[in-house]
């Protein structure tokens, strides 16, 4: 009643075949991997770029995002003044208060107002593009 136990090991041709499967394997995961840095602007990447039309920079959102949170919905004044004033500015004086808290006439704007240059808007460095169309959006406010 005894069992005999037969245990078997694996034939040259076997390993070779699983061998000959790991290096395919680990070829097409290679070659796959560096073309998709080529193909997506990375190390070894050519020249070819997709167009991409920029949208136009959206003031009342951008005012939404940056400004309204102190300044309030309608620039109508909230932890920060009201902004309706500052509509009648240069858009010169308007983009040296945003981007380094300077007003017109050398005021200092208080310290808890971002300095936009510094800072920047939604992670990026803050655009002039940006800056005058939260102007505009300002301006249009009634």
């Amino acid at each position: 009643m005894g069992e005999i136990s037969e245990e078997r090991g694996f034939s040259a041709r076997e390993i070779g075949a699983a061998v000959g499967f790991v290096v395919l394997a680990v070829g097409i995961a290679y070659t796959s991997y560096y073309t998709g840095i080529g193909m997506s602007g990375g190390a070894g990447a050519g020249e070819m770029t997709a167009a991409v039309a920029s949208a136009p920079v959206n003031g009342e959102a951008l005012y939404a995002s940056t400004c309204a949170g102190c300044h309030g919905a309608g620039a109508v004044g909230g932890i920060g003044p009201s902004l309706l004033g500052t509509a009648a500015w240069k858009p010169a004086d308007f983009q040296q208060a945003v981007l380094h808290g300077q007003a017109p006439g050398g005021r200092t704007l208080a310290p808890v107002m971002p300095r936009f240059a510094e800072a920047g808007i939604g992670g990026e460095t803050a655009t002039d593009e940006q800056i005058e169309a939260i102007h505009s959006y300002v301006q249009s406010l009634p």
